[in-house]
């Protein structure tokens, strides 16, 4: 130790031997026990905070002969601990948890064209959303080798539909974790692993892509696996809603390679279940619907541009963490040209502004009790404007087909930990 301050070289001895010299040799502990803060803290902690017993050890089992120092040194630990629970202290207002929404619909119904050209370009939603679009490129470029699983799974069906919708969901888990992080007070989220359950897979495996041991793997972790990542969970769903003939129309325009494969038939298949799951119909297309009835202190808040088009999802077939989960059904079967009609992008934007105002205030507003209470109450069932066809605003209603309700509802064996 030189006479002119303190060698942190020198300093590196043995603590007990320094903290029982000088004031001078105190202060150079003082240094040593900062870089020694957590186990000093933890001891502090098991002393149950008391100074008193703290002073005692530095003083017995460090070897601190001044009891002046052992009381500085506890004194510093005191204040670092009390600091540290006025960060963490549960008291204070945590950040408001945004909203997250996932955007469904067939292939080539539009989706892209609504996140990018509505949600990205109007004054109503680009300061609200940020948008998370389908990690299509991590399924064109796999690994070192540079694999396109998507390509695989259009060309070999049969031999890539597990593997394929396994990566699906691994990317999405991916996706929702890198974007978990976000500011705006809505998440805009490009499909769902509810989709991939409830539409493409069954879709591979009633088409005998996905056989019956390959169908029960899949169901025997999708729950467990849901379950413990509740930021998959949306709090609401928007529906983009198309005729199968439109969107091969759309996809035969935009002419993705990997799709060359993709039949009318196809995309008949898919829309039957998406309309199964968000649109579920009763009755073997008699058109009627078994709607939700809002939460009686809801009643009347939805916004008249959005009234007709808004439900919770229910029903056997659904799976129990989007039960109750509303919707908002959007019409896509018209093509317009955004560039021109701004005012029709504009009435997108308004209503899933407004549908999520509806949401928020929901989830604000509605105490927890009220919503247990209204857990499976349900409004006799319902006829929908246009003979039971869907209701559309300033377009043409179009039926919808007769649902096949079955579904192998996935049950787990174990719970997750």
């Amino acid at each position: 130790m030189g006479n002119g301050g303190c060698d942190t070289g020198v300093c590196n001895v043995d603590t007990a031997h320094l903290l029982a010299k000088s004031d001078h040799d105190a202060r150079c502990s003082l240094h040593l026990v900062t870089k020694q803060m957590a186990v000093l803290i933890t001891l502090y902690q098991f002393f149950g905070k008391s100074s008193e017993q703290m002073v005692e050890f530095l003083q017995s089992s460090v070897g601190i002969v001044h009891k002046n120092h052992a009381e500085s040194i506890t004194s510093y630990i005191k204040e670092s601990v009390d600091e540290e629970l006025k960060d963490t202290d549960s008291s204070k207002p945590t950040q408001k948890k945004r909203l997250t929404f996932c955007v469904e619909g067939n292939i080539s119904v539009g989706k892209t064209t609504f996140l990018q050209r509505i949600a990205n370009e109007t004054i109503e939603l680009r300061d609200l959303v940020e948008i998370v679009p389908e990690p299509i490129d991590k399924w064109q470029d796999v690994g070192p080798d540079h694999f396109n699983i998507l390509d695989a799974f259009y060309a070999e069906p049969h031999r890539y539909a597990y593997t394929f919708q396994n990566y699906v969901f691994v990317t999405r888990v991916m996706q929702e974790r890198e974007s978990q992080s976000g500011i705006k007070p809505l998440r805009l989220m490009e499909r769902s692993v509810f989709s991939d359950r409830m539409v493409f897979v069954r879709a591979v495996h009633e088409a005998n892509w996905m056989n019956e041991m390959e169908i029960s793997i899949y169901d025997s972790w999708f729950d467990p696996v849901v379950s413990s990542l509740p930021g998959l969970i949306p709090d609401g769903f928007i529906y983009l809603r198309a005729s199968p003939d439109t969107c091969h129309k759309r996809m035969m325009h935009r002419r993705r390679s990997e799709e060359g494969g993709v039949t009318l038939d196809y995309l008949q298949g898919l829309h039957e279940k998406h309309e199964s799951w968000l649109l579920p119909s009763k009755g073997s297309g008699s058109g009627i619907l078994s709607v939700s009835q809002l939460p009686m202190h809801m009643e009347g808040s939805l916004p008249p541009e959005i009234q007709d088009r808004v439900f919770y999802l229910e029903g056997n077939h659904m799976h129990s963490s989007i039960q109750k989960v509303p919707a908002l059904v959007l019409d896509c079967e018209p093509d317009i040209d955004f560039n021109k009609d701004i005012e029709a992008k504009r009435q997108y934007a308004r209503q899933v502004a407004e549908f999520f105002e509806f949401v928020k205030k929901k989830k604000e507003e509605a105490p927890s009790e009220q919503l247990s209470a209204d857990k499976g109450r349900m409004n006799p069932q319902v006829m929908l404007p246009n003979r039971g066809r869907l209701w559309v605003p300033e377009g043409n209603p179009f039926a919808g087909s007769p649902m096949n309700m079955d579904f192998r509802r996935a049950m787990s064996s174990y719970i997750s930990t």
